[in-house]
């Protein structure tokens, strides 16, 4: 049973957002450990469908926060999640090289 629910969280873009900040989530914890410096990564949201999910990513004295605005820009040149993360970790970010 589809439900408006299903829907409101699918979008326009007919992906599951859910599904795709958790997968996020992942890719952003994964890439940074592998450089082995101090980190955060903190996710929020809201249950109201206005307001989406973000993330304030903070690495040593460097802070920047993802949206999914930004990240949509960024899948358009990429197409993949994992190399539009990468590809936005490496503009904002100089531990990425």
């Amino acid at each position: 049973m589809g439900g408006w629910n299903e829907e409101k969280d699918q979008g326009q873009s007919g992906i599951n957002i859910d599904q795709v900040t958790d997968e996020i989530h992942q890719i952003l914890h994964k890439r940074i450990d592998k450089l082995g410096v101090a980190y955060g990564i903190v996710r929020e949201f809201s249950y109201h469908p206005e307001e989406t999910s973000s993330w304030t990513i903070s690495i040593e004295d460097s802070k920047t926060v993802l949206t999914l605005d930004i990240l949509f820009k960024y899948m358009k040149q990429h197409r993949n999640l994992k190399d539009t993360l990468t590809h936005f970790m490496c503009d904002h970010f100089p531990y990425f090289t």
